[in-house]
């Protein structure tokens, strides 16, 4: 027993609920009320402990009713795969009151027409490869989503400063394929694979369209909480599709493709309560399929240098290296503004006079025009993409094709693109992949 007469003082106050313990300790150590003060070793403190201990032990009993109803009203928690969940119960699941946001939302689509509305539900067709031979490379997944009316209602057409530069920068990179370019030389043995944020995408597959055939690969769904915001993509879509089936229309048979990604689908995620994980991996033709359709090059296109392809792609390449494929790269960021043509601009290789003399110099795929004594010097500061070789590096999708179609036997990582969630006796879902999202308040989960 302590001989101190200091009273007891309280220097913290805390009320939260892991620190319950803590809160009741300091209303039995200090009643500001009736002036008493916890004194060890004395009767009445023994009374007021035992009466905490009580108190406390009750708390938790209901604390553990809680638990156990909250868990028989909304169920176990479970987890599935994100779009089969979307498929299923909405693909608005577990949000149904949030609205997806388009900041760069436009009055009418790329050619001034408001009524895109009433067309948009053909948008899958619409952006689906003219060329038989490409059509079974073509994932509609998320243009399938405009078949939903709650989706469809609230979905706008969009066109941002970033699309509009990325456009003009697309339109330099086709100009240097075009068969009339670089001595003449058909370039029907080059694809072309754009890897940039979703509206950017949408950009170049639109200012290459007339050389290539874009195929997308879009595979997810829009969530209103996605670690994806591929709401974007079709919002781009809408707003590019007259320009899209115009060059479709115009294209010739034998038309090389443009394999048209989005570089979010890898977005960092680490399960985050307030997230739904939409993520995808890019499901790519595998290399015999490239060899089929006469694919002997491919041009790796990026919005900014890197060392190295996405993780998701490394297996594919090593492959498309043993096949004979030659890959390489190129910055979207090398095509350099030359001034002129409204507020964006014009743009080219280097921001050259002469961009087909050093971009096939470089790459050396075709013949370049000899260059003339007039020329500029060589433009300083490109990327380093013409010297890439893929090589095999361990990944959270090495080693993971199981076969199947070409480009379709990828398999998910374990937890990647997956959500958990509960229901309840009336229906209603909680996402949620810690289920911290459900109305069990005090549940927990891995």
């Amino acid at each position: 027993m302590s001989d101190d007469p200091t009273p007891f003082q309280r220097r913290f106050f805390a009320d939260r609920d892991e620190l319950v313990a803590a809160r009741w300790w300091q209303d039995v150590m200090h009643d500001a009320d009736a002036g008493a003060f916890y004194m060890p070793g004395s009767a009445s403190s023994r009374r007021q402990l035992l009466a905490g201990f009580g108190t406390l032990a009750a708390a938790i009993a209901a604390m553990e009713i809680v638990h156990v109803l909250s868990e028989d009203r909304a169920g176990p928690a479970v987890t599935a795969d994100a779009l089969e969940l979307q498929r299923r119960s909405g693909w608005n699941v577990g949000a149904p009151d949030q609205r997806l946001p388009y900041p760069s939302a436009t009055s009418g689509d790329a050619e001034g027409h408001n009524n895109w509305r009433q067309t948009v539900e053909a948008l899958p067709a619409d952006m689906a490869p003219a060329q038989s031979r490409l059509l079974p490379y073509y994932v509609p997944t998320l243009f399938d989503v405009v078949s939903i009316v709650g989706f469809r209602s609230d979905l706008e057409a969009e066109h941002s400063p970033d699309m509009a530069v990325a456009d003009a920068r697309g339109a330099a990179l086709a100009d240097l394929f075009r068969p009339a370019r670089a001595g003449g030389d058909s370039k029907s043995d080059t694809a072309l694979l754009v890897d940039l944020p979703g509206g950017e995408a949408m950009a170049v597959a639109t200012a290459v369209a007339n050389v290539f055939e874009p195929v997308f690969l879009f595979d997810n769904w829009p969530h209103p909480r996605g670690v994806v915001p591929s709401h974007e993509v079709v919002a781009a879509a809408v707003y590019y599709r007259p320009l899209l089936l115009a060059a479709r229309a115009a294209r010739p048979e034998g038309t090389p493709p443009a394999y048209i990604i989005d570089s979010r689908r890898l977005n960092p995620y680490r399960d985050e309560s307030d997230a739904f994980d939409n993520r995808y991996l890019a499901r790519l033709p595998s290399a015999a399929a490239l060899q089929r359709l006469g694919i002997r090059h491919l041009l790796y296109v990026t919005d900014d240098p890197v060392d190295h392809e996405a993780d998701d792609l490394n297996d594919d390449f090593v492959a498309f290296r043993d096949a004979s494929i030659d890959v390489k790269m190129v910055a979207l960021s090398d095509f350099w503004r030359t001034g002129g043509g409204g507020p964006v601009g014009t743009y080219s290789y280097g921001g050259s006079l002469h961009p087909h003399v050093w971009f096939w110099h470089s790459y050396g795929w075709y013949r370049a025009p000899a260059p003339a004594p007039h020329l500029e010097p060589t433009p300083v500061g490109l990327s380093r993409g013409a010297t890439f070789q893929p090589v095999a590096r361990p990944t959270i999708f090495s080693s993971r094709s199981v076969g199947g179609m070409p480009g379709f036997g990828k398999q998910k990582p374990s937890g990647f693109g997956r959500v958990s969630y509960r229901s309840s006796s009336s229906g209603e879902i909680s996402i949620g992949r810690s289920g911290s999202l459900g109305r069990a308040r005090f549940w927990s989960g891995g």
